[in-house]
């Protein structure tokens, strides 16, 4: 813990478990630990005025004030140097699992492994003080650190990510208040997440879900949000990026690995969305 010029960061490290937690109130001060651990999940919550801007996934994301971003150890991240003072959480599978613990929380398919991979939402402003006085829980249990330390902060996450996931079900608009269609669309997402590679048509997913590919695009339609087969194939194209940008992997090997049974089917994918082929896409890049 370091509380020098008011910068607050401290590491929950266990060799014995693996499990992994790191709080910190100025995340440019210390990237390091901040970024150390590559299976981690990560909150960002910008609490300044000003704004704060990096890079996820070829994407540029902009916090503005009060405004919260989720990531998981599939996002590749770049922080720029940024002088706005921002605050991280940082914790992977051992310390507590999302998706093994998500009857608890609810928030996979919402805040973390959804289409996008990445969350972005506003604090109402009504919400504000809750939040700040949930960090103030966090720096305080810091100073105890007795024998239950460790399950304080496990509790304590656990709030701010159902707080957290309260205000993205709010952010699916034109059906904020029909949980059952909310629940729908999280484990459609979490679907397309865990079976993208194999599964590319709506009707499979709809089968998943059991209901109709025709309910199911409407439902997407009246949440106002991008259809289920765009959904699909972003995800698709997103991990074709990773692989392109961040292994060695062939064109072929790539679209064997994603489950495309031609090759040429998946450049044709790739070049719809991106406007460019898998081949001049990393050339661009790299």
């Amino acid at each position: 813990m370091n509380t020098e010029s008011n910068i607050i960061q401290y590491a929950l490290n266990d060799p014995l478990t693996g499990s992994y937690f790191y709080f910190t109130n100025d995340l440019m001060s210390d990237l390091k630990n901040s970024l150390s651990n590559p299976s981690a999940n990560r909150i960002i919550w910008n609490r300044g005025t000003g704004q704060f801007k990096f890079y996820c996934d070829e994407k540029t994301v902009i916090l503005k004030e009060n405004t919260f971003c989720t990531l998981t150890a599939l996002n590749y991240i770049n922080f720029p140097s940024n002088e706005q003072k921002v605050t991280a959480i940082v914790f992977n599978r051992e310390f507590y699992c999302i998706r093994d613990h998500d009857h608890e929380v609810s928030c996979n398919g919402i805040l973390f492994y959804g289409a996008q991979n990445f969350s972005v939402l506003k604090i109402p402003s009504n919400e504000v003080v809750p939040f700040e006085k949930l960090v103030d829980l966090f720096e305080k249990e810091f100073e105890e650190a007795d024998s239950l330390h460790g399950e304080m902060l496990v509790s304590l996450l656990k709030i701010l990510i159902i707080r957290l996931t309260r205000i993205g079900r709010n952010h699916i608009v034109g059906i904020q208040s029909d949980y059952q269609s909310i629940e729908t669309i999280r484990k459609f997402n979490l679907l397309v997440e865990q079976n993208f590679r194999k599964c590319k048509q709506i009707s499979e997913y709809a089968f998943m879900l059991n209901i109709s590919s025709k309910k199911l695009s409407e439902l997407f339609r009246y949440a106002k949000l991008d259809p289920p087969l765009q959904i699909i194939h972003q995800r698709t194209i997103l991990e074709a990026k990773r692989m392109l940008l961040f292994t060695l992997k062939s064109v072929n090997e790539i679209s064997e690995e994603l489950g495309f049974e031609d090759s040429s089917h998946f450049s044709k994918l790739f070049k719809k969305i991106t406007g460019k082929s898998p081949t001049a896409f990393r050339i661009r890049k790299n």
